[in-house]
């Protein structure tokens, strides 16, 4: 006779899924962040000094993004969007959606969040989940950012025939 408890058993769960952050947790890093990341948006010097922290740090993934590979793209143009906001370039965003983005880039710098960065393997899964979870709530948004992008790069090479 077969034990209906053996055969119905879950498989157990990989370090990296019991690592995984709930979306209640994730909520809650980000509701922690704003009001610091408002300081940051509110402060061109001081969202300057973020993104060069941010762009130091992610330098030093270019090997290997571990956790953070499936959300790189976004992280990079959430990096693109915070500059181009603080240059005065792009405004055409919320300001609860630049808040987010800046949220998302604070939660990234910073070494220690719901899982610490140090853990090998597992210590940017919240890291890559808090950046999921912004872009899902800015998508809109993002998208026209990178329309705009498309749209700028595309102005540079029509400036640049007329001039060659």
């Amino acid at each position: 006779m077969v034990d209906r408890n053996e055969t119905t058993k879950k498989p157990a769960k990989t370090a990296t899924q019991k690592a995984k952050p709930t979306k209640k947790q994730i909520t809650e890093a980000v509701e922690k962040t704003k009001s610091k990341a408002e300081e940051y948006v509110r402060d061109p010097k001081k969202a300057k000094k973020l993104l060069e922290d941010a762009v130091k740090k992610a330098k030093g993934f270019e090997k290997n993004r571990g956790p953070l590979g499936e959300v790189w793209s976004y992280l990079t143009a959430l990096f693109r969007l915070l500059r181009a906001y603080i240059r005065g370039e792009y405004r055409d965003l919320s300001w609860i959606s630049i808040v987010l983005v800046t949220v998302g880039i604070i939660y990234f710098v910073s070494p220690i969040d719901l899982i610490p960065d140090a853990l090998p393997g597992i210590g940017h899964i919240d890291d890559a989940a808090l950046i999921a979870f912004v872009v899902a709530q800015i998508k809109a948004d993002l998208d026209n950012f990178l329309a705009w992008e498309i749209t700028q790069a595309e102005n540079k090479d029509d400036e640049s025939a007329l001039t060659a």
